[in-house]
């Protein structure tokens, strides 16, 4: 019954995951938390009272929508759930919810980010698209799972590369809800994903595409990684807000130069990653060497 439970409080307007969080320690339970009355929820979290007035009611709603989402190939996950990733529990504001197309693997936790500008420079766009391809196969065909956004340019580009690889997996995570796939282009991608991996958003699946909720999906971008490896980036620009998420994780940071944000981040302490000097082999044992760590 928790699903209900967690998908109804996702509904109330300001909660947030932090607030959910720290709602559900403070009671012990999801469940438990439903037997608290309105005026105590608010005081706990600063809310106006109304928007817990109705609250109990809003199970009946949760479990239609469940059934209906489900129908259409979309899981409700929870923190409660064992399927819900293990690194994404690092952040101090996780999302309680979280809409899935696709399956997600204990494999998952070797997860390496691949981000980058939409409009890779024109000149060495060829180059850099196939690079990206290789990098992305390689460390797929190590069993690294690749994690990405979904856009135009390096993120779709380290998605294909992934599914290039053997049994390769790859997951997209958007800024925009799982009936709205953005960019458009990108459906028939999102599709190959669902088959070999996942597609995941925090927003609900009606939620169109806005630049606040782009932004939002980075710290999950970062978060499901052990390692966030930068493109090309301009400064400032999501790849880096990435990278920045990743860095405050503690998670490790890896940057190709010639770009003002990977410039930028390499100055910061990003390591250096060459192409023309790169051993893809050895980045992707020491990344799984990582995992095995922890």
């Amino acid at each position: 019954m928790s699903a209900l439970h967690w998908l109804a409080l996702s509904k109330v307007k300001g909660l947030g995951g932090t607030r959910t969080r720290q709602l559900v320690e403070h009671f012990g339970t999801i469940e438990a938390l439903w037997q608290a009355d309105p005026e105590t929820l608010a005081a706990l979290t600063d809310l106006p009272l109304e928007r817990f007035v109705t609250l109990p009611q809003t199970l009946d709603e949760a479990a239609h929508e469940i059934e209906s989402l489900r129908r259409e190939g979309i899981d409700v996950i929870t923190l409660d759930d064992e399927v819900y990733p293990v690194l994404l529990r690092d952040l101090r504001d996780a999302p309680p919810v979280l809409y899935l197309r696709g399956s997600l693997e204990i494999r998952d936790q070797w997860g390496v980010a691949i981000v980058g500008s939409r409009l890779a420079d024109p000149g060495y766009r060829e180059q850099k698209m196939a690079w990206t391809r290789q990098l992305a196969q390689t460390l797929a065909e190590w069993g690294i799972t690749i994690v990405s956004g979904l856009a135009h340019g390096v993120d779709s580009w380290a998605h294909s590369g992934a599914l290039d690889a053997h049994d390769g997996r790859t997951i997209a995570v958007l800024g925009c809800g799982l009936r709205r796939v953005y960019p458009k282009q990108n459906r028939a991608l999102a599709d190959r994903i669902v088959a070999r991996g996942a597609l995941l958003s925090e927003l609900e699946p009606n939620a169109g595409t806005c630049g606040q909720f782009l932004m939002m999906r980075n710290r999950l971008i970062a978060a499901l990684s052990q390692a966030v490896i930068v493109i090309e980036a301009g400064a400032p620009s999501g790849s880096l807000d990435t990278a920045r998420h990743a860095m405050q994780l503690k998670r490790r940071v890896l940057a190709v130069p010639g770009s003002p944000g990977t410039e930028k981040l390499i100055a910061e302490g990003a390591e250096k990653l060459e192409p023309d000097r790169a051993d893809i082999d050895e980045l992707a044992r020491s990344i799984l060497s990582i995992a095995e760590m922890e």
